[in-house]
Order: structure tokens, then sequence, then C-alpha cells
């Protein structure tokens, strides 16, 4: 499972970043939303569960994401962060109360977290800024921007209890 973790990963940031490629070098309106799931911090994890357990339970979790959002959807985690590519779906209050629902059913299904804070992106986004990283910065680098500042970028933040 944690090869498949892998693949998923570059799998998924070889296509955000073409995504990115296309709408800076096209300027074109194609909606998706990103959705940001902070799990905790991979050490508070592992002092929580241990560190075996702390890694089962990331697997876990990105398995239960994949199953249910829909299949165009792409799912990835990258440490104990998981990024969900929403395409032709604005950040909207589907996709809110999707979120929502999905952690509160992991929950029941056993999975733990230490923390959880989802945020919501809608691209393409009226910032300017954002725009100009867009363009300068690498999948990787975009993606940590976001979380950096996922205060004043998202569309919209939810505290996952």
């Amino acid at each position: 499972m944690l090869i498949e973790d892998i693949e998923n990963k570059d799998r998924f940031l070889f296509i955000f970043e073409w995504l990115m490629a296309i709408m800076s070098r096209y300027l074109c309106p194609m909606p998706f939303g990103l959705v940001h799931i902070d799990h905790g911090d991979k050490n508070e994890l592992g002092n929580a569960y241990g560190a075996k357990e702390a890694a089962e339970q990331l697997v876990t979790m990105t398995s239960h994401l994949k199953k249910t959002f829909r299949n165009t959807d792409l799912v990835a985690r990258i440490g104990s962060d998981f990024w969900i590519i929403v395409p032709y779906t604005p950040a909207t209050e589907k996709v809110q109360d999707k979120v929502r629902n999905i952690i509160q059913d992991s929950e029941h299904g056993g999975l733990k977290a230490v923390v959880q804070n989802a945020s919501i992106f809608s691209f393409p986004s009226d910032d300017k800024e954002l725009n100009q990283k867009l363009r300068e910065l690498s999948g990787t680098e975009f993606l940590a921007h976001l979380k950096k500042h996922r205060d004043t970028l998202s569309s919209q933040m939810l505290a996952l209890d």
C-alpha cells in the first residue's frame, strides 16, 4: 500500500503541474476545486499511535478517500496531508459537505487523527498574486504555499472534529 501511495503522489503531482501549466499558459477558465485535508503532523500522529499504527492510519485514510470520491477526482497523500483535485466542480457547499461526511464516516470506521482541518480552494482564482505563484512554482512548492496561506487563500475552511 505504501508503494501505491508513492505512485498516487507522483501521478497527482504530474497531473496537478499539467493543470497549472494549462491555466497559466492559456488563462483558460477550467474550473476545479482543490481540497486539502490536514490530518495532523506526522510526529503528533506517531507519538499518539506509534509509528506503525500512524502509517497504517494514513494509508487507510488514502484508500478511504479514493473510494469515497468520484473516479474523476484525484486523491493523493503527501506526508500527512491529503490533496484532492475535484475537476469541473467549483468549491461549493456540496464539496464542503462531502468532505465533512467522509471524515465523520472514517472516524466511525476506526480511522483516527490528531488534528483534521480541511481547506477548499477554487480555481481559476481572481487573486493575481496567486496566479503569479501558479506560473513560478513547482506543484510541490505551490501546494506548500497554499497550505501555509490557507487561512487567506482558501474559499472555505472546515474544522473537522
